[in-house]
C-alpha cells in the first residue's frame, strides 16, 4: 500500500503486519495470549519481547492489553463491572504496587472536545487522598495509598508541553508510579465503542487526534508509566482504505493489479498532512460511560 494505516492499538498492528506478510503463525519477537473472560468481554494480551517485534509492531518492548466488550458504550451494568474488574487485575499487575506507593493520575486531552476528553473525565471521577492524608489522617483508613491527580491540558490552551508539566508535578509529589489516560485512534470504527488498551510502555500524548508529543514513559519521566487508551477517532483515509480493501477482497483482486487500487486512493484523497479523522454522533455517550467505567477500574486498584 502507498501509505501506512494509522492506529495506536498493538492488537491492529499485529493484524495488519499478519496480513500484510501472509503470516499465519505469530510474528517472530511478539507473545500473544487470548482470554474469553465471558461472552461479554474478550481480553488479547500482545507482547512485544524483542527489537525484531518492535520493529513489525512499530511498539516499544513491552505488554499491551485489549479489552473488547462489544456492548460497552451501552453502560449495562454487568458489563461494566466484567470490565472494571479485568482493568483493576491488569493495572495491580503491571504496577505492582506496595502499600507505601504514591500514585499520580495524569489524564490527557482537551476536555472541550469530546474525542479528545476521555483523560479530564476520568480524572474527574478518581478518588483523590494525598490532600486528606497530609491535611487530616485521623479521618483516613489506616493504609490508605496516596493518590493524586492531575489534568495538564494541551499545549494550544497551556504554552507548555505536557511532559514538561508532568515533570514538574512529579519533582513536587514524588510519585512512585504514575497512571496515564488518553484517546487513541483505531483502523476500526467498530474499535471505537467497546475497546480499551493498558499498557506498561508509556503513552504518546496527542496521539488520538494526529499531535504527537513526547513520550510519555520510564525513560521520560524516571518513573514507571502505565497507559490506558480508548480509541475514539478512525482517520477518514482509513475508512477509505479498508472499503477499497473489501472490494479487493471480495473481486478476488490478484496482488499484480492491486497497487491500481491503491494508487487510485492515493490520487483521489487528500494529502495525509490534511487528512480528516472521524467519531461516531453517540461519542458523548460513549466517553461519559468508558470514562467511568476506567475511573471505577483504577480506583479499586489504589485503594
Amino acid at each position: 500500500m502507498s501509505w501506512s494505516i494509522r492506529t495506536d492499538l498493538a492488537i491492529e498492528n499485529r493484524e495488519i503486519y499478519q496480513k500484510a506478510e501472509n503470516l499465519a503463525e505469530e510474528i517472530p519477537g511478539i507473545k500473544t495470549n487470548f482470554e474469553s473472560v465471558s461472552d461479554d468481554l474478550k481480553v488479547t494480551e500482545v507482547e512485544v519481547l524483542t527489537e525484531e517485534g518492535k520493529n513489525a509492531l512499530g511498539k516499544p518492548i513491552g505488554k499491551y492489553f485489549t479489552l473488547e466488550a462489544e456492548n460497552l458504550h451501552l453502560g449495562i451494568e454487568e458489563i461494566n463491572v466484567q470490565v472494571e474488574n479485568k482493568i483493576s487485575s491488569i493495572l495491580k499487575n503491571l504496577l505492582e504496587l506496595k502499600p507505601e506507593d504514591k500514585i499520580l493520575v495524569v489524564g490527557l486531552g482537551n476536555e472541550d472536545v469530546t474525542p479528545d476528553s476521555l483523560g479530564p473525565k476520568v480524572i474527574s471521577k478518581i478518588d483523590v487522598t494525598s490532600h486528606l492524608i497530609k491535611y487530616v489522617p485521623e479521618y483516613i483508613k489506616e493504609g490508605t495509598r496516596a493518590v493524586s491527580a492531575i489534568i495538564p491540558g494541551v499545549l494550544g490552551t497551556t504554552g507548555i508541553e505536557t511532559s514538561d508539566i508532568i515533570k514538574a508535578v512529579s519533582e513536587k509529589t514524588s510519585p512512585n508510579k504514575i497512571i496515564v489516560i488518553d484517546a487513541l485512534a483505531a483502523r476500526n470504527i467498530k474499535r471505537i465503542k467497546n475497546t480499551i488498551q493498558i499498557s506498561d510502555t508509556g503513552i504518546v500524548p496527542g496521539a488520538g487526534v494526529g499531535n504527537n508529543r513526547e513520550r510519555l514513559n520510564q525513560e521520560t519521566l524516571g518513573i514507571p508509566v502505565v497507559a490506558i487508551g480508548v480509541p475514539t477517532v478512525v482517520d477518514s483515509k482509513t475508512i477509505v482504505s479498508d472499503v477499497i480493501e473489501g472490494l479487493i477482497d471480495e473481486n478476488k483482486v490478484p496482488n499484480e493489479k492491486k497497487e491500481e487500487y491503491y494508487a487510485f486512493i492515493q490520487k483521489t484523497l487528500p494529502e495525509i498532512e490534511t487528512n480528516s479523522i472521524v467519531t461516531p454522533t453517540e461519542i458523548d455517550e460513549v466517553i461519559a460511560n468508558i470514562s467511568e467505567v476506567i475511573a471505577n477500574g483504577i480506583n479499586m486498584t489504589l485503594n
